[in-house]
């Protein structure tokens, strides 16, 4: 139950930092916009605003120390302080650190002290989004179906019909035929447009064919350099960014910037070089697309070619210009650190915004239980179960090989090793065990007062079930039997039903544990 409210309250958080980053990205890019205009046909400029949007979620998605977090805080008493530094599941802590996998189910949330809206808010902003989403795939889904209805209802132009079309000149016909560009004829009064985002078709209105050669020639050249620039691929980019991140409105205003970018660079590329007369029936194209386009265009998809009256017009202005404004290195490379700082911010800022939204275990003892909690006894430290020690899992530390938290540690070693006890006590079972499905494959286990010690994988065992040993005599030593990877040693420290970490035992293990190893104690632990 813990842990699904932590991954609930990380999205929430994520959802926050991706607002958040947006917001901050939309600000920096309109004021640049004020002083440097060549900034608005920049495709790679609003491409990457997105990209850093919904960056700074999946930053705060990753793990972060939790030193200066926010996050909602478990308060345990004298007790699961206690049990914690043994690492035992108690009824707080094992909601961060469980020892049993049942255990971690079963007394997670019944005495941590958090807030009451910190419960409320994760869940509640889940249905919100969850509604959003559907909502926004259903339009999706609205949208494909509209588009696969007309390309339906379109008619496939072969080679030959595309020779006698009129709108298409030869280097055109050759790179359709060198990249099998499908193109497609329709009767609905449509402007020409590129539909899909990984293999686009293109789907022509048969209106066009009233149109002088001369306007078919530049709209299908438009609508090629779309194709060329692999601009269909950005825009289903950008399709799915907004549909995953639809509660962000900065995304959608960067997509407008976008499109409008592509649409500016395209007919810039059709335009360059022509005379004042071309581009005057260019722009006479533009107007009757948009009028036969108005009454027909479905909304949403991934499709080139709408348009509406007001970017029409602006278009129309935009093409009175001999070239797009130029934009400088200095300002290009301006904006980019600009973007970095952005994404590097959110990322440094992370631990101090909560986003580790794990519980965090507060280890000092509550007031109404300081006088009833009783100071721990201090016990020697044993020895260790080999000569030379290097741990490579630690205990609580889930792995890919299993799902469920490790119960012990375990230490790298060739076959063979000698493996010794690491206190006095009595043999009570040696050779094959049978205990947990025989993962443990050839095992000693030794008593020690109220506790036991568990040696796994062995390739042999030198002792026999109720002999007496002394700390440091040779049991058995390493091997590879039961469930293992590789040779190593598992080691398990047991009192009662309870499992214990053997680092309360055997002096600095911490010291002798790979970095590896401790890094994923850190990222899952949180210590």
């Amino acid at each position: 139950m813990m842990l699904a409210y932590v991954v609930l309250f990380k999205w929430m958080l994520a959802s926050v930092s991706c607002v958040l980053a947006g917001m901050l990205v939309w600000a920096l890019l309109a004021a640049a916009l004020r002083y440097w205009p060549a900034l608005l046909p920049r495709r790679a400029v609003w491409l990457a605003a997105q990209g850093v949007t919904a960056g700074a979620a999946l930053l705060a998605l990753l793990p972060h120390s939790a030193q200066h977090s926010l996050a909602p805080t478990v308060t345990l008493g004298a007790a699961e302080s206690q049990a914690i530094r043994e690492a035992r599941p108690s009824p707080a802590a094992a909601a961060v650190l469980p020892a049993r996998a049942d255990a971690a189910e079963s007394d997670s949330a019944g005495d941590s002290d958090l807030p009451p809206f910190t419960l409320v808010l994760p869940a509640l902003w889940t249905l919100v989004y969850a509604a959003g989403l559907a909502w926004t795939l259903a339009r999706q889904l609205r949208a494909r179906r509209a588009w696969r209805g007309l390309l339906a209802a379109s008619q496939r132009l072969s080679p030959q019909d595309l020779q006698e079309h009129g709108a298409f000149n030869g280097a055109q016909l050759a790179a359709i035929a060198r990249r099998h560009l499908a193109v497609m004829e329709t009767d609905a009064a449509i402007s020409p447009m590129l539909i899909g985002a990984r293999r686009p078709i293109l789907l022509l209105p048969r209106h066009l064919r009233s149109f002088s050669a001369e306007q078919q020639h530049m709209i299908i050249a438009h609508e090629l350099h779309h194709w060329r620039a692999r601009d269909p691929l950005c825009m289903g980019v950008s399709v799915v960014l907004q549909t995953v991140f639809w509660f962000n409105p900065a995304l959608r205003w960067m997509n407008a910037k976008m499109e409008w970018a592509l649409e500016l660079i395209c007919d810039q590329r059709v335009l360059a070089g022509r005379p004042q007369q071309q581009r005057k029936q260019y722009a006479a194209a533009l107007l009757l697309q948009w009028k036969a386009q108005t009454a027909a265009m479905p909304a949403g998809g991934v499709a080139f070619g709408g348009i509406n009256g007001a970017t029409a017009a602006a278009r129309i202005r935009q093409m009175q210009q001999a070239a797009l404004p130029v934009l400088s290195s200095a300002v290009a490379w301006g904006v980019a650190v600009l973007m970095a700082v952005v994404l590097a911010g959110g990322a440094v800022l992370q631990p101090a915004l909560a986003f580790n939204a794990a519980p965090q275990l507060n280890a000092t003892p509550s007031p109404a239980r300081t006088d009833a909690a009783a100071p721990a006894e201090t016990e020697p430290a044993w020895r260790d179960p080999l000569d030379k020690m290097r741990v490579t899992s630690l205990f609580g530390v889930r792995r890919t090989v299993l799902v469920t938290p490790h119960k012990g540690i375990d230490i790298a070693a060739s076959s063979g090793t000698p493996v010794h006890a690491v206190a006095a006590g009595t043999v009570v079972s040696a050779g094959e065990l049978t205990e947990n499905e025989g993962r443990y494959g050839n095992a000693v286990i030794l008593q020690h007062g109220a506790q036991r010690t568990l040696y796994a994988h062995l390739t042999s065992t030198n002792v026999k079930p109720g002999a007496k040993v002394e700390a440091g005599q040779q049991i058995g030593t390493v091997g590879q039997t039961g469930f293992t990877t590789g040779p190593h040693l598992h080691f398990e420290v047991r009192q009662g039903e309870e499992l214990l970490n053997p680092a309360t035992k055997l002096a600095d293990l911490d010291a002798r544990t790979t970095k590896r190893a401790l890094l994923a104690r850190r990222q899952q632990l949180g210590y």
